[in-house]
Order: C-alpha cells, then sequence, then structure tokens
C-alpha cells in the first residue's frame, strides 16, 4: 500500500512539472511618428516553449484595447492597425496568451502622433556671387526634409516678391529656382516647404543678396582684377 501511495505521488509530481507555462512577453515594433487619423500598422511577437499557438491583444496606450487575435504559429508575427484620434505621445503594448495562459504586458513601443509638416528648407544658396547687377537673373537652391517621409513643395520669399510654389519633389532632394531683380537693393531670400496634405512648414534662414546698379557693379568687378 505504501508503494502505491508513493507512485501516485510521484506521478502527480511529474504530471504538475509538465504544467504548460505562459508564453514570454511580445517584442512590439511599428512606427514612431503619426498624424491623427492615419492608420498606423503595429507588429507583436511572441515564443511559446511547447510551440503552442499564441494569441495577441494591443493596448494602444490611448485608453483603448484590441480583442484577442485568432491564434497564429508561435514566433510569427501579428501585425494589427490603430487610427489615433488624438495627438500625444503614447506607448503602445501587447500580451500574449496560448492554451489559456497570458503573458505580462510587452514593454511600450512609444509613437509621437501630431499633426506634422515639413522641417524648415536649408537657407537657400545662390551659387554665383553675393552682389549682382540690377537686371540679372539669379539662381538658388534649397531642400527640406519631412518627418514623415512625404513629398514637398517650394516658395520661395525673393525679398522683392512672393514666388509661385513650386510642383512636389521627394524630401531632401535640392531643388533650384530662378528670380531677375530689377532694381537695386539689398534683399533677403527665404524659402518654405508645404507637403501634399498642405501642411505649411517655418521659412528657412534668410540669404542676403545685394543687388547694385551696373555702373557700380562694373567698377567692382574692375577693381578686383
Amino acid at each position: 500500500m505504501r508503494l502505491f501511495v508513493l507512485a501516485l505521488a510521484l506521478v502527480f509530481t511529474l504530471g504538475g512539472s509538465c504544467e504548460n507555462v505562459p508564453p514570454s512577453r511580445p517584442i512590439v515594433a511599428g512606427p514612431t511618428l503619426g498624424r491623427p487619423g492615419d492608420s498606423l500598422q503595429f507588429a507583436a511577437r511572441s515564443v511559446d516553449a511547447e510551440e503552442d499557438s499564441i494569441s495577441y491583444m494591443f493596448d494602444w496606450g490611448d485608453g483603448s484595447q484590441s480583442s484577442w487575435s485568432e491564434p497564429r504559429g508561435s514566433g510569427i508575427e501579428y501585425a494589427l492597425p490603430h487610427v489615433f484620434a488624438d495627438s500625444g505621445f503614447l506607448g503602445v503594448r501587447a500580451r500574449a496568451r496560448s492554451a489559456g495562459q497570458e503573458s505580462d504586458w510587452s514593454d511600450s513601443f512609444f509613437v509621437r502622433i501630431r499633426d506634422f509638416g515639413p522641417l524648415p528648407p536649408t537657407r537657400p544658396e545662390n551659387n554665383g556671387p553675393d552682389t549682382v547687377p540690377a537686371g540679372d537673373t539669379v539662381w538658388f537652391v534649397t531642400k527640406a526634409g519631412h518627418p514623415l517621409g512625404e513629398r514637398v513643395a517650394f516658395q520661395f520669399d525673393w525679398g522683392d516678391t512672393l514666388g509661385e510654389w513650386s510642383g512636389f519633389e521627394d524630401p531632401d532632394e535640392w531643388v533650384s529656382q530662378s528670380h531677375p531683380y530689377g532694381s537695386a537693393g539689398v534683399f533677403a531670400v527665404r524659402a518654405r516647404a508645404k507637403d501634399t496634405l498642405e501642411h505649411v512648414g517655418a521659412w528657412s534662414k534668410p540669404e542676403t543678396l545685394w543687388v547694385v546698379d551696373s555702373f557700380f557693379a562694373a567698377a567692382e568687378r574692375a577693381r578686383f582684377r
């Protein structure tokens, strides 16, 4: 009888050692920037020691959570889109479930949501001299980035008039435009950018251009010969 009790205790002990354990805490990845109303996709991945299928739940950091996903294989990434209604710096996290066992929440993956627009362009550069005679057409180049990698258009303030918007270009691509100066003066040339959603960025730092009468320009050139 004593041997039977010991054998039964051993069976329960071994059975307890095989109890299913929760899957690992998921790892979350996704975009770090977005606008209110954008559909942003986040992914989570976990592994299960027993190779059981895994379901996922997201906490979006804005007071809402997803429902549990359909089970998928251990280690297979699960992705889900979410739309944030308001601006903020929000922590997205996920948890995993397999065979009725739930993991702890993952570390928060932070995303900044606001109405992003283009960055200020670089200071316009004149490929020629800083002093030109009245009547000359002067070329300037600039470029601008965008936090979301969107295409941008440019407008120059020539100092004596406001230019037309250019076509849209890839971010951080150099753009050149020209302008004729009909009268003498000191002009501050600057540029700004907008994206395809009509978000207009700040003006660049100005570049100074001296436009002089033709007589003085000729005298200045002769002085340095």
